[in-house]
């Protein structure tokens, strides 16, 4: 059981492959209450092929070219990661690639996070669980047999595993948030469980502390109106605080 909720803000790929952009991202997270900021590691020809698909908001340019001029080097991750463990919380990341995984292991990541489109990818499962690190399991895009099978494979090394409830929509219509599920899982796996929320408030996030979520990822950026995938839907340090803040509240309501 864990004693407190965890917040995580998700600066994912806000950074725009600005390393003090990313240092400056952690200390305004520091600064709003959270507990560990998580990050994106992409190794493109690692994870895709040169010509996949881009999403709708790779406007001014490719997939390709985007991961490969926001992806850091290892050394860069190094210092990252030394910054972000400077201000007292967390250093997180989800790798998008056994290579990435191997990449996050030579600077010794103490946590990893397992992005929604990788929980059927068993092979890679498998690397990640024999680090022994603690693993958070989002499964925003998973039917609880492929979650099942995920859980199989990760429980078998013995890690501290975690489940984030998801949806894989962006941003998240209150609809589709799926708070019940957050019990159902509980239940099911007998984990702890959270919430990676996408909506546009922190309201999603506050409810599902009061229904046990133990966990409470939230995307973070300094404006919505820098460049990146994510910063329209995340939260800018204001709401942050108010949603740390909120949180700590409950916490004390309910014990």
């Amino acid at each position: 059981m864990i004693e407190k909720v965890f917040i995580i803000a998700e600066i994912g790929m806000n950074h725009d492959g600005s390393i003090g952009q990313a240092k400056a991202f952690a200390d305004g997270a520091a600064e709003c209450g959270v507990d560990a900021v998580k990050f994106q590691t992409h190794i493109f020809d690692a994870e895709s092929l040169p010509y996949a698909p881009a999403p709708k908001y790779f406007t001014a340019e490719s997939r390709k070219s985007f991961f490969e001029r926001t992806s850091f080097t290892q050394s860069q991750w190094q210092d990252l990661k030394s910054h972000v463990e400077s201000k007292g919380i967390t250093f997180i990341s989800s790798p998008f690639s056994i290579e990435a995984i191997e990449l996050l292991e030579r600077i010794t990541v103490q946590m990893y996070k397992v992005p929604s489109g990788e929980v059927t990818n068993l092979p890679y499962l498998q690397v990640m669980a024999r680090t022994g690190k603690p693993i958070l399991l989002s499964t925003g895009m998973s039917s609880f047999q492929e979650i099942d099978r995920a859980v199989e494979t990760i429980t078998k090394y013995n890690n501290n595993l975690s489940l984030l409830q998801c949806t894989s929509s962006y941003p998240c219509d209150y609809k589709e948030v799926g708070l019940n599920l957050i019990g159902e899982m509980k239940e099911r796996y007998g984990l702890p469980v959270g919430l990676s929320d996408h909506t546009l408030t922190i309201f999603a996030s506050l409810a599902a502390v009061t229904l046990g979520a133990e966990i409470i990822e939230r995307h973070f950026t300094l404006s919505r109106k820098l460049y990146g995938p994510d910063a329209q839907f995340s939260l800018e340090p204001d709401s942050m605080k108010a949603l740390a803040e909120g949180i700590r509240a409950v916490d004390v309501m309910k014990n």
